[in-house]
């Protein structure tokens, strides 16, 4: 089984629990499924076929078991707002829909061509019509987001006004079961923690929702050695070389080597390639990507004449200027906002 054996993996993941038995340790390691329950599972990048992930092989981390939702569907909206009401299917669909095609990555991951991050075209509501409709007041400046398996998460209030949606549609298709149908929170330019899935419950504060230790935090340890803890910021620039795959054997000649990039600041303006290691850099071919969160596509080309190890690396500038860095912030003590020079490993003969 290779990584394009999609129809496994995808019945795989619509297993009932009580099924998945001894096939799973059979179809984990193919699939990078890291884990059952809750269910994780990483999105192959060399199996992309077209500008968005298909819905069978998007990314997938949840944090808790996935619920079943009561029918008929209820959106519960509260807190401090002037009318709190529950809204049903019908209640939603008298806002204007909007489409927005976005990258969703996992603050967490380590990024390589089986990552945690997938691009989607979604649909579905702004937050802020949404909240508009119960009156909020000026008390409630944060946003707490409740799922139905028990996730919860908190958004400034003006994030969610300008920013967020309600989604209940991808690629063209209603939200499935494994994405959070029949709906969930979408913050387009944010890691994926805040877009709760499952959503159950809406409900405005004053303030945010205690911190579960440094659980999606950027922690920081000062010269002096204390430590310091902040929300984490949008996605970071990034980039992923697709082809050739680390530790491919090339022949003498001209190679071409292409990838994505991605960033919650803006379009990618650039990414410059090297095949030494990063010592000296070319320009490589950019895709515009159709939205400003969609990621792009590059390629590059190379010729050699001799043979021997070759290190290739990618580095991304997006529009506001910002760059992947060579090496993590050293201060850094959490596991987040992994952005730094990708590099794959090759020999030419």
């Amino acid at each position: 089984m290779g990584y394009n054996d999609g129809m496994r993996r995808r019945e795989f993941i619509l297993l009932p629990a009580l099924a998945l038995g001894a096939s799973a340790r059979r179809l984990c390691a193919d699939h990078h499924i890291l884990s059952l329950n809750p269910l994780i599972v990483n999105f192959d990048l060399p199996t992309l076929r077209g500008r968005y992930t298909e819905v069978d092989d998007f990314y997938i981390r949840n944090h808790f078991e996935i619920p079943q939702v009561p029918e008929p569907y209820s959106l519960r909206i509260e807190g401090e707002v002037e009318k709190p009401q529950n809204l049903g299917v019908d209640d939603l669909r008298r806002f204007s829909r909007k489409q927005v095609g976005a990258v969703l990555e996992c603050a967490g991951d380590p990024v390589r061509v089986a990552s945690l991050v997938s691009d989607g075209l979604w649909e579905g509501w702004p937050l802020g019509d949404v909240i508009s409709l119960v009156g909020p007041k000026k008390e409630g400046l944060h946003v707490h987001l409740i799922g139905h398996d028990g996730y919860a998460r908190s958004v400034p209030t003006e994030r969610a006004m300008n920013d967020g949606l309600l989604i209940s549609g991808l690629n063209g298709r209603p939200l499935v079961r494994n994405h959070g149908a029949p709906w969930r929170a979408l913050f387009p330019g944010w890691y994926g923690n805040d877009s709760v899935k499952w959503l159950e419950r809406i409900s405005l504060a004053p303030t945010p929702l205690p911190p579960v230790g440094n659980t999606y935090m950027e922690v920081r340890q000062t010269p002096s050695g204390s430590v310091e803890t902040r929300p984490l910021p949008r996605v970071l620039v990034n980039s992923v070389i697709i082809s050739p795959a680390d530790g491919a054997v090339l022949h003498r000649g001209k190679v071409s080597i292409s990838g994505v990039a991605w960033s919650g600041s803006g379009k990618i303006r650039d990414v410059q390639t090297s095949a030494d290691g990063g010592k000296l850099w070319r320009s490589a071919s950019v895709e515009s990507s159709a939205s400003q969160y969609d990621w792009a596509f590059w390629h590059a080309e190379f010729r050699f004449t001799q043979g021997g190890p070759v290190v290739f690396v990618s580095k991304a500038t997006d529009a506001e200027g910002n760059t992947q860095p060579r090496l993590r912030d050293p201060g850094r003590v959490d596991s987040y906002g992994n952005n730094v020079w990708n590099r794959v490993r090759c020999v030419v003969v």
